[in-house]
């Protein structure tokens, strides 16, 4: 049912004819760290990773960095990569960008202003890029820093392209609700707020009640509960519907201090993805929901055709991107996972009605780039 307004709606038109261009956007940023750092010079011939980082003095972390851009760059074909005794030897194929990276920019902007802070926050990091990989820089504190934090926010708050997944879920939660009977709603690391203003804007917009569920809204940080509380305050002159709390996914029920069977639904974005054990989380989470109650994961996915997501090459500066277990089956990567292996960790994780919203199968069909969705499970 969510399918037309998916691809004519969500995925609008400006969605799909800029998505591509920030990709550009960012091969040209990742060159650009190549050659003014010297390491483009390397590349002429086949180089590894290592020599890289022995070559220039890079520090430990610059590895992984380095290997998602190389491996990005491989996708668009403008670096090849070969084996040899176990090691990975990457070399530039000799493709030259043939588009303007500042005309991109401003084309963009101009036609559609809530893209600018996806293309900024690439900005944020390439332009400190060459501290991060001497070590002197972390990436908390390139994009958290109490100059640049107002990139991140206006990313969080405004962009094109990460509002699409607060609105999907936004959308799928208020349809769960009006189908059930004053259903208890847990939030996980809600962060920002971002999926809850979302919700709460669309479910007034749309001449909803707010006063037909309970509203659980946790994060592991303090700061990010009394900001949304603030928030909330503002947004609706009763907040009694809302509690507040923390909750640690990555621990036991036991731990947090959740009860067994407690909650219709819980939902999430762009959260669980950084669950260190993916089975485990999930499992715990299936523990709390009440029978019949649904776990509601609004994600962004990974196309199945398509590249690492841009956002990656901010946030593969930060240690939770890499601090993750893998399993062949469901989580292969580093990162944001397809669709279909987060269908798979529900399947592993013991949920018994598993579909996505809208259907990835019928929407990928019309558009290969859908990069959000809704993994929904259900506990008998």
């Amino acid at each position: 049912m969510f399918e037309k307004w998916y691809l004519e709606e969500l995925m609008n038109k400006n969605i799909r004819e800029i998505w591509p261009l920030t990709d550009n956007y960012l091969v040209s940023l990742m060159i650009d760290i190549l050659n003014r750092n010297g390491i483009d010079k390397l590349l002429d011939k086949n180089t590894s990773i290592t020599d890289i980082i022995n070559k220039f003095g890079f520090c430990d972390k610059a590895y992984n960095s380095l290997r998602w851009i190389l491996e990005r760059l491989k996708f668009s074909e403008y670096v090849e990569s070969t084996e040899l005794n176990d090691n990975v030897l990457y070399k530039f194929t000799g493709k030259k960008i043939d588009f303007d990276a500042e005309s991109i920019y401003r084309n963009s902007v101009e036609k559609e202003p809530d893209c600018k802070s996806a293309f900024d926050i690439l900005k944020l990091m390439a332009s400190n890029y060459d501290e991060f990989l001497r070590g002197t820089k972390t990436g908390v504190e390139i994009v958290f820093s109490p100059e640049n934090i107002h990139i991140m926010n206006e990313y969080y708050d405004r962009s094109l392209f990460y509002n699409a997944n607060n609105t999907m879920g936004a959308k799928v939660l208020n349809h769960e609700i009006d189908i059930r009977n004053n259903p208890y709603i847990l939030e996980l690391g809600g962060g920002m707020g971002g999926g809850t203003k979302r919700f709460l804007t669309m479910r007034k917009d749309e001449k909803k009640p707010i006063n037909c569920f309970k509203y659980h809204f946790t994060d592991v940080a303090n700061k990010m509960i009394r900001n949304i509380k603030k928030t909330l305050e503002v947004m609706t002159d009763d907040v009694s519907v809302f509690e507040f709390g923390k909750f640690d996914f990555n621990k036991s029920i036991e731990e947090v201090g959740a009860v067994p069977n407690t909650y219709d639904i819980i939902w999430a974005v762009n959260a669980i993805h950084v669950a260190y054990d993916l089975e485990y989380t999930l499992k715990e989470i299936y523990k709390i929901l009440k029978p019949g109650g649904v776990l509601l994961i609004a994600e962004t996915v990974r196309p199945t055709k398509g590249p690492m997501i841009q956002q990656e090459f901010v946030i593969n500066t930060l240690d939770d991107y890499w601090n993750v277990k893998l399993d062949a089956d469901y989580r292969p990567n580093y990162g944001f996972i397809t669709w279909d292996k987060w269908v798979k960790a529900l399947e592993k994780a013991g949920y018994d009605i598993i579909e996505t919203v809208p259907d990835m199968r019928t929407v990928e069909k019309e558009h290969d780039n859908c990069y959000t969705t809704v993994i929904k499970g259900i506990k008998k």
